[in-house]
């Protein structure tokens, strides 16, 4: 059995600050250790469920989070930047499901830990088709353009709720109770590293039901900018891309990788 892990850290059990979650900050250190030792915990799970062959891509930032001489050696680790149409180096149909780690709401969420979708920095929120879709979502869709079925979600309540929404036979392991966005109601790391384990060997045993995400196109992305400036710099044609106010811009596409490289 091949699963595909894909790891982000706002999710990740213990993590709540900023100081976490980016380089130089001053607990950047031990947000990569609680990154690292939840990775493990999860590698660890998937080989005592029957796992075959497992890669794990880093998802956060710069994607060069995990501390490299203490990862599992039971699993291979992709490292370093990749382009959307390449988002999950090595993966293909071979692979029986995914498992989206230490994941965050989509931007706009209430109460969530670090809610934003792809930069917090860039855009306010966005909509497929009419509805309002974060990385839980997207990620998911371009996994099921591989064939590949989401199996597990973990994050705060508000992650695993936004997941069961989108996602109805996938497992979801809630790592913390979100207060705000950056405040929790924190699960010990080394309770959420036993309880995990667990987690992965319940979504491998209920996989059967899980079918990969798909959305029917054609696509309408509506992309809503943190400024006009932001907005101003897309080259918008009047047909493919159209501005609609000073925020808003909406990509059109018969294909959802030539979408979202456009607008992320």
């Amino acid at each position: 059995m091949k699963i595909y892990v894909c790891v982000d850290m706002e999710g990740i059990a213990g993590i709540v600050l900023p100081s976490q979650l980016r380089q130089g900050e001053s607990f950047y250190q031990e947000g990569r250790r609680l990154m690292t030792e939840e990775v493990n915990a999860v590698v660890d799970g998937l080989l005592e469920a029957g796992a075959t062959e497992i890669i794990v891509r880093d998802m956060h930032a710069t994607g060069f989070n995990l501390l490299i001489d203490q990862l599992h050696p039971g699993a291979s680790y992709f490292m370093g930047t990749s382009s959307i149409q390449d988002r999950f180096p090595g993966i293909d149909s071979s692979f029986h499901g995914a498992i989206l780690l230490g994941y965050h709401a989509m931007a706009g969420t209430k109460q969530a830990v670090r809610d934003h979708t792809f930069s917090s920095m860039t855009f306010i929120g966005m909509e497929l088709n009419g509805q309002p879709i974060g990385e839980i979502g997207i990620d998911s869709l371009l996994l099921g353009l591989h064939h590949v079925p989401v199996l597990l979600v973990t994050g705060d309540d508000k992650t695993c709720q936004e997941a069961e929404q989108i996602l109805t036979h996938t497992t979801t392991y809630q790592t913390k109770t979100a207060w705000g966005r950056h405040s929790a109601l924190l699960k010990s790391p080394r309770k959420v590293n036993i309880e995990i384990k667990e987690a992965v060997k319940q979504a491998l045993f209920n996989h059967a039901p899980c079918v990969p995400y798909s959305s029917p196109g054609p696509y309408e992305l509506k992309v809503q900018y943190m400024s006009t400036d932001l907005a101003d710099s897309v080259q918008t044609d009047g047909i493919h891309q159209i501005r609609l106010d000073g925020l808003t811009i909406v990509y059109k596409d018969t294909n959802l990788v030539s979408l979202f490289s456009k607008a992320l």
